[in-house]
């Protein structure tokens, strides 16, 4: 569960790591970056965020194949350990 939090926070934080290079760029380049400015930046940012980590839920649940059945722990058996699997 952690893995997939990591790795899902990349995803929120995409959009304003954007942002940061926008406004590196926009020290450069003053007169552009007001044409692209919007006064509502980051709360769009933060919706762009929240639909990057929607989709990549819908990728990783409609993409994982299911797996039905018992599970069967793994064992210790003649001195080997007998991985667990799905039945």
């Amino acid at each position: 569960m952690p893995r997939i939090i990591f790795e899902l926070s990349g995803f929120f934080f995409l959009p304003f790591l954007a942002y940061a290079v926008f406004l590196m760029w926009s020290e450069k380049h003053p007169r552009a970056a007001k044409r692209v400015l919007h006064a509502k930046a980051l709360q769009i940012q933060a919706l762009i965020g929240l639909a990057f980590v929607v989709a990549a839920l819908l990728v990783a649940g409609l993409g994982d194949p299911h797996k039905t059945g018992a599970y069967s722990p793994a064992v210790f058996k003649d001195g080997k350990v007998v991985p667990g699997r799905v039945q």
